[in-house]
C-alpha cells in the first residue's frame, strides 16, 4: 500500500497547483435568425475510462488515451467519475497485462495479488467494472480460435480444466512422479469441489479442449485460452454465471470465499 500513499502525496502537490477551468456551456447556432442545434454525439465519460482506483486517500483515473487523473479526499458519490475527469492530468502511464507502469515515477502497480485476487481499491480495470475481487478481467484470447479446439458455455457452470496428460519413458522419475502427484490431488480436490457446488445447485463442465467460449450481456462473448494465465495466475477452475463475467475458483474448495461465491450467484 504504500505505494498508493505515494500517489496520493503526488496527486495532493498536482491539486494544489492546478488552476480554475472555465467550462464553457455549448450554444445553438444562429444562420438567418434559425437556430441550427448542434448533432455532436456527448461521449460518456465512463467510455474513456481503462481504470479506476479509490481509497480514503483519494481516487485515481486511468484514460486509455494513457493520462492520469486523480484528487486527494475526492468524494466518490453520485456522478463522480464525469467530475474525476474535470481534474487536471498530472502523469502518464503505460499498460501491460496485469500491471501497469506511472511514466512520471516510474512506478509499477500491480493489479492482482498471487492468487488472481484483484487488490482493493480496483473499481474499474480494463474498462470492467469490478464487481467481485475474483472477478475474471485478464486473460489471452486465441487470434482465431480454432472451432475444434472450442468449447461454448451459455448456461450457468462451475467449469474445472483439465490438466495435460503425459506419458513418460520412464514413470520412476522424478519428473514422473510429480506429476501424478499433481494429477492425484487434481482427481481428489476437482471431485470434492464438484460435490460442493452440487449442494449449491450447479452443475460441473469439466473442459476437455483448449479455448472456453462464454456468453455475456448484448450478444457479446469472450473466449479465454485456458492454458494461458487468468489474472496473472495458473487457473484450474471458473464459475460463470450466465450472463456475468466469470470468477476464479480456487481447486480446493476450502480456499474459497463462500459468501462472494454465492453473492456472485444472486
Amino acid at each position: 500500500m504504500i505505494k498508493y500513499f505515494k500517489y496520493f502525496l503526488i496527486l495532493t502537490i498536482a491539486v494544489s497547483c492546478k488552476k480554475k477551468q472555465e467550462v464553457q456551456e455549448a450554444q445553438p447556432i444562429k444562420k438567418d435568425s434559425v437556430i441550427v442545434e448542434s448533432k455532436a454525439v456527448i461521449e460518456n465519460p465512463r467510455d474513456q475510462v481503462q481504470h479506476l482506483f479509490t481509497a480514503n486517500g483519494g481516487s485515481i483515473l486511468y484514460l486509455k488515451n494513457g493520462d492520469v487523473k486523480g484528487q486527494a479526499r475526492f468524494d466518490t458519490d453520485g456522478d463522480f467519475i464525469t467530475e474525476l475527469m474535470k481534474t487536471e492530468t498530472y502523469s502518464h502511464y503505460t499498460d501491460y497485462d496485469d500491471y501497469l507502469i506511472d511514466k512520471k515515477n516510474k512506478d509499477t502497480t500491480f493489479f492482482f495479488n498471487d492468487f488472481g485476487r484483484i487488490d482493493e481499491g480496483w473499481r474499474i480495470l480494463k474498462g470492467i467494472s469490478i464487481d467481485n475481487p475474483m472477478q475474471v478481467v485478464s486473460y489471452q484470447s486465441p487470434k482465431k480460435p480454432n472451432p475444434s479446439q472450442t468449447e461454448n458455455i451459455s448456461e450457468t457452470r462451475l467449469i474445472i480444466f483439465d490438466i495435460e496428460t503425459k506419458t513418460f519413458a520412464d514413470e520412476n522419475s522424478p519428473e514422473a512422479e510429480t506429476y501424478f502427484t499433481v494429477m492425484d490431488d487434481w482427481g481428489y480436490y476437482s471431485l470434492e469441489l464438484n460435490e460442493s457446488f452440487e449442494k449449491l445447485g450447479i452443475k460441473t463442465h469439466y473442459m476437455k479442449k483448449r479455448f472456453l467460449n462464454l456468453d455475456l450481456p448484448n450478444h457479446k462473448s469472450i473466449t479465454i485460452d485456458t492454458k494461458s494465465k487468468i489474472n496473472g495466475d495458473n487457473v484450474l477452475a471458473l464459475l460463470y454465471k450466465k450472463g456475468k463475467m466469470p470468477i476464479i475458483i480456487s481447486l480446493i474448495f476450502g480456499d474459497n470465499n463462500l459468501d462472494e461465491v454465492k453473492e456472485y450467484l444472486k
